[in-house]
């Protein structure tokens, strides 16, 4: 009974949500049609954009700390309050997230309940959306740089023709970033936090110093990584997107050997469904955004595909 009840309220307040066009267009996760895939196409053809004009492009990538855990109550109906909730439907919403208690059950043992004082509910069908409203306005911190969000995996990013120009801009920018997480009482991990500069190999190749210097308020600086997983894909300075089909075709051919190995023993339609269960989804994910990559840099993974088609209809390459 409580999902049927979750179920109409996320319903209702996702509809008045959309209607008063309130969630940020900045946030690809929990919406529909939206996923990983757009928010890496959002992200990667605007670095490609600032490349092809010529810019250099920075970003941050930040990690926060169990952000879905730490979600502050009353932060939060404070943000439901404002984006203009009646007051009947937040005193809903403040016995929804209050009063909850969690405990931990091993075989014949259970431990003692302790409130759950921070949070949104694990697991709900209220939970997610709740998160988005929490972090909808982050992206209003950031005046001269973009903000793309998949739930709470966040990038800060920017274009500039210089390398002087890009870090003054990214250091401001995640000063206030890191005002909003502490008003907001959040956690960034800064240990995971990393920045990373995108460009063209002639452009990256005539700095000195091909990396970003972004300080933290404790005084820190945020490491500069050169490959990075982000949402499921490697990306690597140039987006030429090698250590991402390098790292997905060493994953696929030991599988496609093990397939070749014991083909005698599979007919051809078991084949063909095993290539598109175990093999099809990892080629497929993201590949509308790889799909520019060079082919001296795809070849590999072209050969796979081939092979792959050649075992399920039992012709030879």
């Amino acid at each position: 009974m409580s999902k049927i009840l979750e179920k109409c309220v996320y319903t209702q307040l996702r509809d008045y949500y959309q209607y008063q066009n309130y969630l940020t267009p900045d946030q690809s996760g929990f919406r529909p049609n939206h996923s990983t895939t757009t928010a890496l196409l959002k992200v990667c053809n605007d670095i490609q954009a600032g490349m092809e004009q010529g810019n250099l492009t920075g970003a941050i990538f930040l990690d926060f700390a169990k952000a879905f855990d730490t979600v502050d109550h009353g932060i939060l109906l404070q943000k439901i309050k404002k984006s203009g909730i009646g007051d009947s439907t937040l005193t809903w919403f403040q016995s929804y997230v209050s009063d909850r208690s969690q405990f931990v059950s091993i075989s014949d043992s259970t431990s003692l309940p302790l409130p759950v004082t921070c949070g949104v509910p694990q697991g709900s069908i209220l939970g997610p959306l709740l998160f988005t409203i929490f972090i909808n306005d982050l992206p209003n911190v950031c005046k001269a740089s973009t903000v793309h969000m998949y739930a709470d995996d966040t990038v800060i990013y920017t274009s500039k023709p210089n390398l002087p120009q890009l870090e003054a801009v990214l250091q401001e920018e995640f000063t206030g970033v890191e005002k909003w997480i502490a008003n907001n009482k959040l956690f960034l991990n800064t240990d995971k936090t990393v920045t990373m500069l995108f460009g063209t190999a002639p452009k990256l190749h005539k700095l000195q110093t091909p990396h970003l210097c972004v300080g933290t308020k404790s005084n820190g600086t945020l490491t500069t990584v050169t490959s990075l997983k982000y949402l499921g894909m490697w990306l690597d300075p140039n987006l030429s997107f090698g250590p991402h089909i390098e790292k997905l075709s060493s994953k696929l051919y030991p599988k496609l050997g093990a397939l070749y190995r014991n083909k005698s023993c599979l007919s051809p339609a078991v084949r063909k469904q095993i290539v598109q269960q175990m093999l099809m989804p990892a080629i497929e994910y993201g590949d509308v955004v790889y799909a520019a990559a060079p082919q001296h840099t795809s070849r590999n993974l072209l050969h796979c595909i081939t092979h792959s088609v050649a075992l399920c209809y039992n012709v030879t390459t």
